[in-house]
């Protein structure tokens, strides 16, 4: 009989653990050790509360799928992140994606017992026994440990509501599957696939009742704030071409 497959780990972490006194009470948080590890993020899933700061800078599509969700497109390349740089920090003009800021802490569901903990990737370079600020204090959570847990559980609320509204538009029929062909003026180019965007004569057709209802869920804001976005790919192109 063959073993049921694993869980799919969240993006960027290769391993994570519940975060406890007794195994991580000697580590410290050092924040400045970089975004290294995001280099390879082709996107990253927005929270609701971030989507129209992250339309400032990057493209804004919906990732296909049957439960489709929000993401700030960071590359026209599968595996290439164009807002990190070769020394591991980020494009310094440029929004900072919420998911990405709270690495290494991520929210975890423990479906078994219905109930979140909070897990770290413990390799992550962020985290040492000498440099940055301790997790624990007197075997209980530092000011720094308890910040990033607040920012995680905030950040998963508001990917939570993201989703939510991500699928409201697809069962309006709002959204559209699309696909971007992006020629270099010095040659070569790249097609970006699998995502979805909002079609702006679609959602003319919404009828008031249901926009009205969108609006007070703060929903009629994030979705113009996508359509704002499209400006952005001449960005990612100016990124891209050197490169």
């Amino acid at each position: 009989m063959s073993q049921p497959a694993a869980p799919a780990l969240p993006q960027f972490f290769k391993h994570v653990v519940g975060v406890t006194p007794q195994t991580h009470g000697a580590l410290r948080l050092n924040r400045a050790a970089g975004f290294g590890f995001a280099a390879a993020a082709q996107s990253v899933p927005l929270g609701l509360t971030e989507i129209e700061a992250a339309a400032q800078h990057f493209p804004v599509l919906f990732a296909s799928g049957p439960n489709p969700i929000p993401v700030a497109l960071l590359g026209v390349r599968e595996g290439h992140n164009l807002f990190v740089r070769p020394d591991g920090t980020w494009q310094p003009d440029a929004y900072v994606p919420a998911y990405v800021r709270a690495f290494p802490f991520v929210f975890i569901e423990d479906a078994a017992n219905r109930s979140l903990f909070v897990g770290v990737e413990p390799d992550a370079p962020h985290l040492s026994a000498d440099v940055g600020a301790p997790l624990f204090e007197d075997g209980r959570p530092s000011p720094a440990l308890n910040e990033a847990i607040a920012f995680c559980k905030a950040y998963r609320e508001a990917v939570v509501a993201a989703g939510t509204f991500a699928r409201a538009l697809d069962a309006a029929g709002v959204l559209q599957e699309e696909e971007a062909t992006i020629n270099f003026t010095a040659g070569g180019g790249a097609r970006v696939r699998g995502f979805k965007l909002i079609k702006p004569e679609k959602l003319a057709e919404v009828d008031d009742a249901t926009f009205i209802e969108w609006r007070r869920m703060g929903w009629v804001a994030a979705a113009y704030a996508h359509l704002y976005s499209s400006g952005r790919w001449s960005r990612l192109i100016e990124l891209a071409a050197p490169r």
